[in-house]
């Protein structure tokens, strides 16, 4: 600040200079308005002057508020310019604050996105959790049921051990058989042809009943017909009796002789089914092509002999076996 020029005698009092821009503004329009209402009035108790004297202290004052002026002047420059640096400052001020508040504005839209961003994830995140907890109750329940089926397996599996160890070592001693279900498969095998030929000899047996019955139910025809022919012959004469016993004695031979004859044939039939049942199986179980045909007989029976041989052969070896087993 410019340092002002005091005069010797000054009637004006000057005001103290705040540093507030707007004091100063609000001060200085003050101090205009009060040059304007100042009124001098004269000194009516000192001795008059001479208007010489009078237009030099005039002047003299003329000069002393040109030079307040001129100083103010400058003081006013230099308030100026401090209050235009202050205006640029509040400008940039209420700039900054303008993007300030822009930032803040944004930053709280972003954290209100980010925040419902966020509910909604934890609102999936819950939901995704009570499934999974759902899934796992479910997978609980499965592995519950699961660990009692295994309890009663392992329990079967205990229980049927032994069945099992005695098949390994027969499939093992016998040297027959791959494995068990090989022995299974031969039990399967023999438990089939026993039914089958049950089945055969059940269905010859009723054969053989119906045919027996057939010849009863014929034996009483005829001999309601020989009874018949015998009260005819009764009403003859008595030259008939020979003769009437006589074809009553061969009647009765006739009658024996079909039903031998039946029954052999019904035998033989029999006899001649269950050999080509036989070797069918037996092919079978072997694996082995049928060359025989139904009809030859002998050489069904050659085949059947010869497996008979064999089979009391593996007999004979698996009982030394398991005599020697039993003896060790």
């Amino acid at each position: 600040m410019v340092p002002l020029i005091k005069p010797q005698k000054s009637l004006i009092q000057r005001a103290q200079i705040t540093s507030n821009p707007q004091e100063a503004i609000s001060e200085y329009f003050q101090s205009k308005l009060e040059d304007h209402q100042i009124k001098k009035y004269p000194e009516w108790d000192i001795a008059r002057v001479s208007p010489a004297a009078e237009l030099i202290k005039a002047r003299q004052e003329l000069a002393l508020a040109g030079t307040e002026l001129s100083a103010k002047r400058k003081e006013q420059l230099e308030k100026r310019k401090v209050m235009d640096e202050q205006w640029n400052d509040l400008r940039q001020k209420e700039e900054l604050l303008r993007q300030s508040f822009i930032k803040f504005n944004k930053f709280a839209k972003e954290n209100q996105e980010k925040r419902e961003r966020a509910e909604h994830k934890i609102n999936d995140e819950l939901e995704r959790q009570a499934a999974r907890n759902a899934e796992a109750e479910e997978l609980q329940e499965k592995m519950n049921r699961l660990q009692e089926i295994k309890y009663n397996m392992q329990k079967h599996v205990k229980e049927y051990k032994m069945y099992q160890n005695y098949l390994e070592k027969v499939v093992n001693e016998t040297g027959q058989f791959q494995s068990i279900s090989d022995v299974f498969n031969r039990y399967e095998t023999l438990a089939e042809a026993r039914a089958s030929l049950s089945e055969t000899q059940d269905k010859n047996l009723e054969a053989l009943e119906v045919t027996g019955t057939e010849m009863y139910h014929m034996t009483e025809e005829k001999s309601q017909i020989l009874m018949g022919l015998n009260n005819q012959l009764a009403q003859l004469q008595g030259r008939y009796d020979r003769a009437k016993l006589r074809a009553l004695r061969w009647e009765t031979m006739v009658s024996r002789i079909k039903a031998t004859a039946a029954a052999k044939n019904l035998e033989l039939t029999q006899v001649k089914s269950c050999c080509w049942n036989i070797y069918k199986q037996i092919c079978r179980r072997k694996d082995i092509p049928i060359e025989v045909q139904k009809d030859d007989i002998e050489n069904q029976l050659v085949h059947i002999k010869r497996t008979i041989l064999e089979l009391k052969r593996i007999t004979r070896v698996a009982k030394k076996k398991a005599a020697k087993r039993r003896g060790s």
